[in-house]
């Protein structure tokens, strides 16, 4: 098993890298070795420590589709690591809630992936080490009070690597779902509530987007026979 992350030569994608734990993944990333390529609909176009920034909306299957293949050109041509992190959290009792908001997360948290992974699929290297890695939660493995729709998205995510990593595990591409719990990211600040949103009571040090980040980096650069399908994580403290 890898001890010291080497991610060198490497081309990775990453969705939602503006911020919280796609942000950090890029940096440390980039800090291992590997050509980054950002995506999220709060940055500008650019190129800045490191990284190739584009602006894309993942509820947007064009943007999706155009800013992945401008992504692949700019790290020449193909990828060797897809990451798709994008999404955000919506919370309270589905019976009081907003259909509207519903199709909103719905289409970030799910459509967003399929488009990521169904775009990036179609660039990634013909060969070598490849990899796709899906942001999913431990609440894509059981719901609680107050969290339904949210973490039906999140179940949905954690159905299509399962059933995705059954799909590619004769082309040798790995693929990977991370389910984190509780994270100290702005993720919570910018989440929709409605009535019934619950809050989990924090007597523990949450992980941070470094820790979740870290993780995922560490899966990334194991060697090429070993995969790991599934990296769940919890502050220690936290019971659910």
């Amino acid at each position: 098993m890898a001890s010291n992350p080497d991610l060198k030569g490497r081309r990775i994608l990453i969705t939602g890298s503006s911020t919280g734990i796609g942000e950090a993944l890029a940096r440390q990333a980039v800090a291992a070795g590997a050509s980054v390529a950002g995506l999220s609909r709060s940055l500008s176009d650019g190129f800045q420590d490191g990284i190739h920034s584009f602006r894309c909306d993942v509820r947007d299957e064009d943007q999706v589709r155009a800013a992945v293949d401008r992504a692949a050109q700019a790290l020449g041509g193909h990828l060797d690591g897809i990451v798709a992190n994008a999404g955000y959290g919506l919370y309270g009792h589905i019976t009081k809630g907003n259909p509207k908001d519903w199709h909103d997360v719905v289409e970030t948290n799910v459509m967003g992936v399929l488009y990521t992974v169904y775009y990036g699929y179609r660039k990634l290297a013909p060969e070598g080490v490849r990899d796709i890695l899906l942001m999913s939660s431990i609440s894509g493995r059981g719901a609680r009070l107050g969290a339904g729709v949210y973490a039906a998205t999140k179940f949905a995510v954690t159905a299509i690597g399962e059933s995705l990593r059954q799909e590619l595990a004769e082309q040798q591409i790995r693929v990977t779902l991370c389910e984190p719990a509780t994270v100290d990211t702005p993720f919570y600040e910018v989440a929709v509530r409605h009535e019934g949103a619950g809050v989990i009571a924090r007597n523990f040090a949450p992980l941070t987007a470094e820790d979740v980040a870290a993780a995922c980096v560490y899966a990334l650069a194991q060697p090429a026979h070993v995969v790991l399908n599934q990296i769940q994580m919890r502050p220690n403290g936290q019971a659910v």
